[in-house]
């Protein structure tokens, strides 16, 4: 589990740095919507950030929050989850993992740690393709559509 606080300081210090290296401007948009997108673990859709920062940002427009979130993917700040709904989800975190898609509501999810994050990268000896990272995708029924009505299962240490 992260530290949330601490993850948020990480992700806005690297926005800061990337500003700093490519020579861009650190506006306030960027760093109100990083920080918001930082501060989740849903895996918020578009729209869903821009409901949330449009009362602190006098003015933003929804293009804005596109713009900027394709940015910060562009840059490797974000990763772009697809879903079977054709909307877009962003994830602050890049580090490898995998995702769940609840085939009931809709939500993304963070699969914590299974043996899927321990496939081999193919090689590319002999392949025209050379894969660099991987990630999983997998579709099924979220603890809170699962146990809908009832206590979910103590989770063990």
């Amino acid at each position: 589990m992260r530290d949330a606080n601490e993850f948020k300081k990480t992700k806005l210090d690297q926005l800061h740095a990337l500003c700093r290296a490519k020579g861009l401007p650190l506006t306030v948009q960027r760093t109100v919507i990083m920080d918001a997108l930082a501060a989740r673990t849903d895996h918020p859709t578009a729209d869903e950030i821009y409901e949330e920062v449009k009362p602190l940002l006098t003015g933003v427009s929804r293009t804005t929050v596109y713009r900027v979130l394709e940015a910060f993917v562009a840059h490797g700040l974000v990763q772009k989850i697809g879903s079977s709904a054709a909307k877009a989800h962003f994830d602050a975190d890049v580090a490898r993992h995998h995702h769940l898609e609840c085939i009931r509501c809709g939500a993304i999810s963070d699969i914590p740690h299974c043996e899927a994050y321990d496939i081999p990268l193919p090689s590319s000896e002999g392949n025209r393709h050379q894969v660099l990272d991987y990630a999983i995708h997998f579709r099924g029924v979220c603890a809170r559509c699962r146990f809908a009505g009832q206590d979910p299962p103590e989770e063990s240490a």
